[in-house]
């Protein structure tokens, strides 16, 4: 640790903060970059954002824009509880969106992540009664789901009109935020002659 003389900084327990020497250009070392990136990670999490390659991304609330409002879906884990829900919207003559998930899918974190949150995404999916159909685990009820609709696996997403399936409307994959958003103007467009 040095002796009492050569201290230069704060110590943490074990830990000795000492100002780190510069390089010839007078830039910082890489102990430098090291402890930037830390707090700013760490000023990430305090906030609740669990993204380390955006680790800043909750401050937008900060910033006087308005979020936009999440989001919500009817989690369903079963075939009887999808088709209830899809006759419940029926009766309200209300179109539906099915988004087959998974815990162990990425693409469809990514979707949740990054499309579903986009504010033209929501405003167009705010006409729609919103079904998250959870496939994570690989038992009798995630099976049954995926086979009535002949589905290999998450992200797929299933379009319903009256109480069927609008077949030519699926989007099975990732997809963005505009691609989503083109999709569903060509679907809206369908259901408004229809």
């Amino acid at each position: 640790m040095g002796s009492a003389g050569d201290w230069h900084g704060p110590c943490l327990g074990s830990v000795e903060f000492q100002s780190a020497p510069r390089v010839a250009t007078g830039t910082p070392n890489a102990w430098h970059h090291a402890v930037s990136v830390g707090v700013v990670l760490v000023i990430g999490a305090a906030q609740g954002n669990n993204n380390p390659l955006r680790p800043l991304a909750a401050t937008a609330s900060f910033s006087g824009q308005s979020q936009p409002e999440a989001l919500d879906f009817i989690e369903i884990d079963n075939l009887i509880a999808l088709e209830k829900a899809i006759a419940e919207a029926d009766s309200v003559n209300q179109p539906v969106f099915v988004h087959f998930t998974a815990d162990w899918c990425i693409s469809c974190k990514l979707l949740e992540r990054d499309v579903y949150p986009d504010p033209r995404v929501t405003a167009t999916l705010n006409d729609y009664t919103l079904i998250a159909a959870d496939v994570t685990h690989t038992d009798s009820q995630s099976r049954q789901l995926l086979e009535k609709f002949n589905l290999f696996g998450p992200p797929s997403l299933l379009f319903f009109s009256q109480g069927e399936e609008i077949r030519n409307a699926r989007i099975q994959g990732e997809v963005t935020a505009d691609q989503l958003l083109e999709h569903l103007e060509s679907v809206s467009q369908w259901l408004a002659s229809s």
